[in-house]
């Protein structure tokens, strides 16, 4: 899995972050599979990319892997919807704590 987050005030605070399952040790991993599930990442690929409006707004750039499938959304900071937001503050939350 990955994300980078462009974009925010003046284009300053950019992130770009790679997290695999063998990283993880089984409680993070399985926190992570709950979170992808909420967030309905392949629903969300099928509309992406989801523009929204607003300067200085991030926009996420997130690639979901799992076996043979691969999803990638691309979405506006003012379009992320409520069950995606917990997945990017974890992703965000983990590149920051590394």
């Amino acid at each position: 899995m990955s994300l980078v987050r462009s974009g925010g005030l003046l284009g300053t605070d950019e992130l770009e972050t790679v997290v695999t399952a063998a990283e993880l040790d089984p409680e993070e991993r399985a926190l992570l599979e709950n979170l992808v599930e909420q967030a309905r990442v392949g629903e969300l690929a099928v509309r992406s990319p989801i523009a929204g409006r607003g300067a200085d707004v991030y926009q996420y750039e997130l690639t979901v892997e799992r076996g043979q499938r691969r999803d990638d959304v691309v979405i506006s900071q003012s379009a992320v919807p409520e069950n995606l937001r917990p997945l990017l503050r974890w992703l965000e939350r983990r590149d920051r704590d590394r």
